[in-house]
Formats: structure tokens, C-alpha cells, sequence
């Protein structure tokens, strides 16, 4: 049997969900049949993580000609014999898989990286790996409508969903978080995971804080994510002017996601644009209630008064009452929970996402 060399890359290098996935299929993938290598932009968190765990990491930064010059000499030094590319490098992947003669994968993990396909430039770009790539992967339906929409043929476009390790979150402590903030018994906390991104919809998750926290002063809001300090400026001045920098707590970064989940009585995403959140899955394999926005990818997870609830993007009135309707009633809250965790253990675990990942790699490879 033929053990085939992957080469993964990427622009990004984390943390965040891509590149989470990327993690997982690079130290995931059935050591007898495939080898993985990554090359990155630089050294940082996703870099880092691929070498703790063996994957031999290369990395290429500088000016954009750089590169697919370097890419392709990876390919044919490693004798990689398929190149998988996720977000703005799919461009670049296929340019190189081009030039060094090899097949190449794309994954497209959000409505985002397409919002500027109307620009020439964007618009050459998706020409080139509409033509040249093998397969193109998709995290959600949503995108993939998209993608015909602009000319990507259905038969190239394969939708694989990311999938979650629930061995995390059972063994995950509780209790720290709630600690660390010094909250008594009984008080409620509410937490959203995300990266301060302009998608991420955070003015409405500080909007909707504030309706509830006129319900219930004792209840708390949580948000973990790397903070970009620019983007930030407008939610601190939303929180002085609401008077709230004592109920919202901006976490920053955390490595320990699952414990925080723990703690959590509600989960929200605020997102106005989304792929297929790692973090909700999480959270619902957690055994949480969630209230996502109708944004992307987010809708086609939790099915809205089974698994959680799904409200309209840029409406923190809807977010806000949903999130009080779980607060109020906590037996509703956990039958929505339990709901949750079963359906992410029945269609979302990472092992499945991985295998869906293999059988599409066997498939491009021996057409």
C-alpha cells in the first residue's frame, strides 16, 4: 500500500478554528497511508503545536512572489505528492501544485474569504483555483452555495464538517473560572469564544450583556479570544458608556477553552459571518445550551428549540431574550444541553472529519 506525503499550509498560524483543524488532520491522519508536513508563514501557536507533535514544519514568509517559489521546492524536496491549502493560501497551493506538477485540495472555512470575489484581483484568484484544483472542501452547505454562485462547479465541491474530541471536555476540571472571578454561588455566567474579529459580532454580545444584566446584576459575561487592541477600542468605550466593565470580562487567550466551558450556564456566538464554529460544537459537547446567530454555518448545527437556539445576526434583542429564556429556566436549559452533546456525538467528532478527510485524499489521488 502507497503511504502518500501531504503537505498542508496555510497564511494563518492560530489560534483559532482553522487552524485547529489543520492541527488535527496533520497529527490525525492514518500514519500507514499518509505522512504529514505543514508550511506556515512563521513560527507561532500552530507551528509550535505541529512540531510538539512530530510534523515536520516548514515555514515561508516575505513578499507574495516568495511564496509558492518556496512551496514548490518543499513539494519536491519532501516528494509531497498532494497539497491541501485552507483560507487565502488555496491561491498560492494551487499556483505551486501547478508549477510542481502535483494535485492539489482546497478548504474553504467561512462566507469571509469570498466576500471580496467581485474584485479583479480576488476574482483572478478563485479563476486560477476554480480550474486547477482537484477538489475543493467546504466546512458548511452555505458555503458551498456560495462557491456555485460564482461559477465553482457542484462536482468539485465536497462538504466536510468539523468535527470535535469529546475526551477534551469530559476530562476538562470546573470551577476555576468561576473562582477566578469571584462569583458566589448561584450567580449565572454566560461566555462566548472568539477572536476579536470584526465578523465575530462582539458589539452585540456586549449589547445584549446589557439587557440581561438590567434583568439580573449578579449574572457575569465572559470573552475568551485573542484581542486585537485596534478592534477592541470601540467595545471598551461600549462597555465604559454601558457601565459594564464590571459584568463583561475580556479574557484574552486561553489554552484551557474546555474548563471555561465547564462553567459556562449559557454559550453564545454573536457572529454576523461564520463558517462551521469549532467553539459551538464544543460548547454543545460540553453539554451547554447554546444561542448562535443565523450567520453561515452556525444554523446547520443547532437545530433552533432542540439543540439551541438560533436568532438574526446584528440583533442583540434576540440574543439577549434567549439568553434570559435559559437563564430563567434551568431544566430547560439542560434538556437543550443534553440534546446538544448526543447530536455532536453522533455527527460531529473529529475521528469522522478525519476519515471524511482520508477517503477524499484516496479518492483525488487515484483519479
Amino acid at each position: 500500500m502507497k503511504r502518500y506525503t501531504i503537505l498542508h499550509t496555510m497564511k494563518t498560524a492560530g489560534p483559532g478554528g482553522a487552524e485547529t483543524v489543520v492541527l488535527n488532520l496533520a497529527t490525525r491522519l492514518d500514519p500507514r497511508r499518509f505522512r504529514s508536513i505543514a508550511l506556515l508563514p512563521h513560527e507561532s501557536w500552530l507551528g509550535k503545536k505541529l512540531s510538539e507533535n512530530g510534523v515536520p514544519t516548514y515555514f515561508a514568509e516575505g513578499r507574495a512572489f516568495r511564496i509558492p517559489r518556496a512551496m514548490v521546492k518543499v513539494i519536491r524536496d519532501q516528494h509531497v505528492d498532494l497539497v491541501h491549502s485552507h483560507l487565502d493560501q488555496n491561491f498560492y497551493g494551487c499556483l505551486a501544485g501547478c508549477l510542481a506538477g502535483r494535485k492539489t485540495l482546497v478548504t474553504y472555512h467561512g462566507p469571509v474569504e469570498l466576500s471580496g470575489a467581485r474584485r479583479l484581483k480576488n476574482a483572478i484568484e478563485l479563476f486560477v483555483i476554480r480550474k486547477s484544483a482537484s477538489a475543493v472542501v467546504v466546512v458548511c452547505d452555505f458555503v458551498g452555495e456560495m462557491l456555485k454562485k460564482i461559477g465553482f462547479p457542484a462536482d468539485k465541491i465536497f462538504r466536510i464538517y468539523n468535527g470535535i474530541s469529546l475526551a477534551k471536555l469530559e476530562n476538562a476540571s470546573q470551577g476555576r473560572l468561576r473562582d477566578e472571578l469571584g462569583l458566589r454561588n448561584g450567580s449565572k455566567l454566560v461566555g462566548m469564544v472568539a477572536n476579536i474579529r470584526g465578523s465575530k459580532g462582539y458589539e452585540y454580545f456586549i449589547r445584549a450583556a446589557r439587557q440581561v444584566c438590567a434583568a439580573d446584576p449578579q449574572t457575569r459575561f465572559v470573552a475568551v479570544g485573542d484581542i486585537d487592541q485596534e478592534l477592541a477600542k470601540p467595545l471598551w468605550q461600549l462597555l465604559d458608556e454601558f457601565k459594564l466593565r464590571d459584568r463583561v470580562h475580556f479574557l484574552g487567550f486561553r489554552e484551557n477553552v474546555p474548563e471555561i466551558l465547564r462553567d459556562l450556564d449559557v454559550f453564545v456566538l454573536s457572529s454576523t459571518s461564520e463558517g462551521f464554529p469549532l467553539v459551538t460544537l464544543e460548547a454543545m459537547g460540553a453539554g451547554k445550551p447554546v444561542v448562535v446567530t443565523r450567520c453561515g454555518g452556525p444554523q446547520e448545527v443547532v437545530d433552533e428549540g432542540r439543540t439551541g437556539y438560533v436568532v438574526p445576526p446584528a440583533d442583540a434583542g434576540a440574543l439577549a431574550e434567549r439568553i434570559w429564556e435559559l437563564l430563567r429556566s434551568p431544566e430547560e436549559a439542560a434538556n437543550l444541553g443534553a440534546a446538544a452533546r448526543e447530536k455532536v456525538q453522533r455527527e460531529f467528532s473529529v475521528e469522522r472529519m478525519v476519515a471524511n478527510y482520508e477517503e477524499l485524499y484516496e479518492r483525488v489521488l487515484n483519479d
